[in-house]
């Protein structure tokens, strides 16, 4: 089984104990949290960068009672959103993950942010709606419980230990949910199919890749000096992780092999300019570009700032709708 830190709101804790197991699950304090794994406390604050989150989070304590968890911006400080539950995982994790087989125990996402009334999905017993919280006594000691209502008003209590089974149900179309019946075995039958598909969806994902890599792509000339030149006018300072952006599509793109690269980051995170790096370079080897985006105006700014950076180029930059 594996190791978590599950916070949620109203829960009554133990700061010490929480400090503890952040030190046993790899985390390391500091005096401010700027990386994955780091974690401060300042009297009934403690914050905590936890593995594979995108932005650290703060949790404040009334004595031993948690008031609040919210996501904030680690440069400045300011409070973003704020979260229901989370669970914090190890900072070693992603090594011990390569050798442990997934099973539906690991836990599906991070934030298990309910309201009464959320339709939800628990791996085990299928659809049902999101009641609320409810503390039950177990051996003398009250104990929080998800309560997750059912077909035919059937209810299921879940400690919330074991809320990382447990996740908001999310679909496209508006209609309601059909709700499962607890014990039977149509949700068994739903993610055994759902399985193999998978499975099939993944032998054909390898076969595609296979094909790939065995195929020969353009492999582009050595960075010039117009490049070099072009890259000093980016009017901002490189991120640690958008200059290693740059680099690993710049040895892309010299491979010779077909390229593959998905570059997910938020709103500001430059992904742009790593973009706009590629097209110049691809342009320096006398290849068009074509830059896709999905609204009109995100079209003009594109064309815009492409225009401005290019204008000392012999490069024709053209919008389409």
């Amino acid at each position: 089984m594996f190791k978590s830190l599950k916070l949620y709101k109203d829960q009554s804790v133990d700061p010490e104990r929480i400090l503890s197991s952040l030190v046993d699950f790899g985390y390391k304090r500091q005096e401010s949290v700027s990386a994955e794994g780091d974690f401060s406390r300042r009297g009934g604050i403690i914050d905590i960068f936890p593995f594979s989150f995108e932005l650290p989070i703060r949790i404040e304590l009334d004595n031993d009672l948690l008031t609040y968890i919210k996501a904030f911006n680690p440069q400045n400080g300011q409070p973003l959103w704020e979260h229901n539950m989370v669970i914090v995982l190890p900072v070693k994790k992603a090594g011990v993950s390569r050798t442990v087989a997934f099973t539906e125990e690991f836990p599906l996402s991070n934030f298990v942010d309910l309201k009464a009334g959320d339709y939800v999905v628990h791996n085990q017993y299928g659809i049902g709606r999101f009641l609320g919280l409810e503390k039950i006594r177990i051996q003398g000691k009250s104990r929080d419980h998800l309560v997750i209502e059912y077909d035919r008003q059937e209810k299921l209590y879940v400690p919330v230990d074991n809320m990382h089974l447990v996740q908001k149900y999310i679909a496209f179309q508006a209609r309601r949910p059909k709700l499962f019946r607890l014990g039977s075995k149509e949700w068994q039958g739903i993610k055994e199919r759902t399985r193999k598909g998978i499975q099939k969806m993944a032998w054909e994902l390898l076969a595609l890749q296979a094909a790939r890599l065995s195929s020969q792509g353009f492999k582009y000339s050595l960075d010039t000096e117009w490049q070099k030149e072009f890259e000093k006018t980016f009017p901002y300072t490189e991120t640690p992780d958008q200059a290693k952006a740059m680099e690993e599509v710049r040895l892309d793109m010299e491979s010779g092999k077909p390229m593959d690269r998905l570059l997910c980051g938020d709103v500001g995170y430059g992904k742009t300019e790593v973009a706009m790096r590629a097209a110049f370079k691809a342009v320096m080897d006398n290849k068009q570009v074509a830059y896709l985006v999905p609204t009109t105006i995100l079209a003009e700014q594109h064309f815009t700032n492409f225009s401005l950076r290019l204008k000392d180029y012999p490069v024709n930059v053209h919008l389409s709708f």
